[in-house]
C-alpha cells in the first residue's frame, strides 16, 4: 500500500521554520561571540587600569622612600641628590629614583649671564638666537622696561602678536619659562633639567650638580678659555665608577634644602608610572619632614630607563620591600 505525500505547502512550512530555527541559532551565537569579546575587553581594560594603579601607587611610595632616605644621619646611608639613579628590582616590577638638589641647578632668577649662556649653549649653536633667548629671559626678570641688545619687552611680544609681555619680575614656576618670547618646546625640554626657581642662590653648588650639568659648564669654560680647577674636580668625581664624591659629608646639602624626586616603575604586565616631585627638607626636634611644593606626572622625554642612563644606576636589592612583590 502507497503512503501518501504530504501537500507541497507543508514541506515549504517545515523548510521555512528550519531556515527560521537556522538564523535564530546564528544570531545566538553571534550575540555570546560578541558578549564574550566584549567581557575579554572589559577584563583587559579592568586589568590595565589595575596595573597602572599598582604602578602608580608603587611610584609613591618611591617617592617616600627616597625622603627617608635623604633625612638618614649617617652619610655613608644617605642618598645622593647629584642626579644618582637607584634602582629597586622586584619580582614583577622594577624602580628607578633620580634625586636632583635645586642647588645643584642653575637658578633663573639668581643666576648670571654666564651660567645661563652656558645652559642655553648646550641646545643652542647659533649665537644669535641664544643671546636673543638669554636677553629676553633677563628682559622677562628684571623690573624694568628697557629692552636690552637682541632682547624682549612688551613692544617685542605685541609685534610677535602676543597678548601678554614680560612680567617684570621674578619667574614664580620653571613653567613660566615657556611664556618668554623665542623659547619653543624642545629647547624648553632640554634645558628644563638644569633649571630651577628654588635655589635663591647667584651660583651653582658644583658638589650637588648632576654630571650632565657639569659637563655642560665645563664645555662653557673651556670655549672661553677660563681653568676651573674646582669643577674639573666636582666632575671627575661625577664620572668616577661609583658616581660619588670623596667627600660624603661634604655632599650633604644640610637642612631645609630643595629637591625634585623623579620615580618611574615599569610592571611586567606592560604597565608603567611616573611621577616628578618637589619637596623641601624641614629639620626640627631630631627628625626631619618634607614640604611638597610641586607634584606632577613625570613627562620627561629622557627615561631613566633608557640605556644612557646605566652609568649613573646603583642597584638596591634585599634592602627595602615594599610588599610581597619585593
Amino acid at each position: 500500500m502507497n503512503a501518501k505525500l504530504p501537500p507541497l505547502s507543508s514541506s515549504r512550512q517545515h523548510g521555512l521554520a528550519l531556515v527560521i530555527v537556522i538564523w535564530i541559532l546564528t544570531l545566538l551565537t553571534l550575540m555570546a561571540g560578541s558578549f564574550a569579546i566584549g567581557m575579554r575587553r572589559e577584563s583587559s581594560v579592568s586589568s590595565a587600569i589595575t596595573a597602572n594603579a599598582e604602578a602608580l601607587a608603587l611610584a609613591e611610595s618611591g617617592v617616600h622612600l627616597a625622603e627617608f632616605n635623604l633625612s638618614q644621619a649617617d652619610p655613608e646611608q644617605r642618598w645622593l641628590a647629584n642626579g644618582t639613579i637607584y634602582e629597586i628590582i622586584g619580582q614583577e616590577s622594577r624602580m628607578r629614583i633620580r634625586i636632583f638638589s635645586e642647588a645643584g641647578k642653575v637658578d633663573i632668577n639668581m643666576s648670571g649671564e654666564d651660567q645661563l649662556a652656558a645652559v642655553l649653549k648646550s641646545v643652542l649653536p647659533d649665537d644669535w638666537e641664544r643671546q636673543h633667548l638669554l636677553n629676553a629671559i633677563l628682559d622677562w626678570r628684571d623690573a624694568d622696561d628697557d629692552t636690552r641688545t637682541q632682547g624682549a619687552e612688551k613692544r617685542q611680544y605685541r609685534l610677535a602678536g602676543l597678548s601678554y609681555g614680560p612680567s617684570n619680575a621674578a619667574f614664580q614656576s620653571l613653567e613660566e619659562l615657556q611664556s618668554v618670547l623665542g623659547m619653543n618646546e624642545a629647547v624648553y625640554n632640554a634645558i628644563q633639567p638644569y633649571l630651577t626657581v628654588y635655589s635663591s642662590t647667584a651660583e651653582v653648588n658644583q658638589r650637588d650638580a648632576s654630571p650632565e650639568l657639569l659637563n655642560i659648564l665645563a664645555a662653557d669654560l673651556k670655549d672661553r678659555h677660563i681653568q676651573d680647577a674646582a669643577l674639573q674636580k666636582n666632575l671627575n668625581g661625577a664620572d668616577s665608577a661609583d658616581n660619588a664624591p670623596a667627600d660624603l659629608e661634604q655632599a650633604f646639602t644640610g637642612e631645609n634644602q630643595t629637591y625634585t624626586i623623579i620615580v618611574e616603575v615599569e610592571m611586567q604586565q606592560g604597565a608603567s608610572a611616573g611621577l616628578e616631585a618637589v619637596v623641601q627638607s624641614q629639620a626640627g626636634d631630631g627628625t626631619t619632614s618634607f614640604d611638597t611644593l610641586d607634584w606632577k606626572q613625570h613627562l620627561q622625554t629622557s627615561s631613566l630607563f633608557n640605556t644612557a642612563m646605566e652609568y649613573s644606576v646603583i642597584t638596591i636589592q634585599d634592602e627595602f620591600r615594599y610588599d610581597d612583590r619585593f
